[in-house]
């Protein structure tokens, strides 16, 4: 295929999605700060390309930039106090920088380390430790072992969701899905708490979680985000 070939290949799939992606656009509600208080070029790096990837439905890696721009605040406000030096950070996880900041009592985030906490729980469970691992074997043994997985991997997320908004977990758990193949219908949520025989192939339960779950915690983080980069550094009314 030649370049003109994908340059119309594109074209077409750009007008395709078109509408799908003004909807996800509409979706963030935008950021901002003041310059002047704060210019980090990193983070708003990271927060643009988290913005890019959910409007075109990449969420995890919305929810991984998104982590990466809160973690960039949280060095830098860090760093702002005197007497902290670079090497007391170097090498820390997300996780381990709020633990820090809690531990040395950074006072201009002591209003936002419970959102990064949260903002670490979901980006965790969906793109730093994704528990799912697929089988190459078709074999009935490997399909059991290859379902439970997934399952476990579903409850954990859709408890996630559950702590952010009960309402959007039972929405989600509501939902039925169609085998045209076995000509029946599962319910999600009876599938996901073990009332109900998961169908054979799990592909549409996967989907779900893209769709719906992976979407709604790239939403999530983004709302964590703007909340904390507005919080400390805000346009000024």
């Amino acid at each position: 295929m030649d370049l003109d070939e994908r340059r119309k290949e594109l074209q077409e799939s750009d007008l395709r999605t078109l509408t799908r992606r003004a909807e996800r656009w509409q979706e963030l509600s935008p950021i901002r700060t003041d310059g002047r208080l704060f210019a980090s070029q990193r983070e708003w790096d990271y927060a643009g390309e988290a913005s890019e990837s959910y409007i075109v439905g990449n969420y995890r890696s919305t929810v991984f930039c998104c982590a990466c721009a809160v973690e960039q605040i949280l060095k830098y406000e860090y760093l702002r106090i005197p007497g902290h030096k670079y090497e007391d950070i170097d090498g820390c996880t997300f996780g381990r920088m709020i633990k820090k900041c809690s531990e040395r009592k950074v006072s201009s985030l002591a209003l936002y380390l419970k959102k990064a906490g949260t903002l670490n729980q979901i980006r965790n469970a969906v793109a730093a430790h994704p528990i799912f691992i697929d089988l190459p074997s078709i074999s009935d043994a490997d399909v059991s072992i290859r379902e439970r997985l997934l399952l476990k991997d579903i409850n954990r997320l859709t408890d996630l969701v559950d702590n952010l908004n009960a309402g959007v977990k039972k929405r989600i758990e509501g939902i039925n899905l169609v085998s045209e193949a076995e000509g029946r219908t599962y319910n999600f949520g009876r599938i996901i708490r073990g009332e109900e025989e998961a169908p054979y192939n799990l592909s549409g339960f996967w989907g779900l979680i893209e769709q719906d779950i992976l979407k709604f915690l790239a939403n999530q983080s983004w709302t964590i985000l703007k909340e904390i980069a507005e919080g400390l550094y805000g346009v000024s009314s």
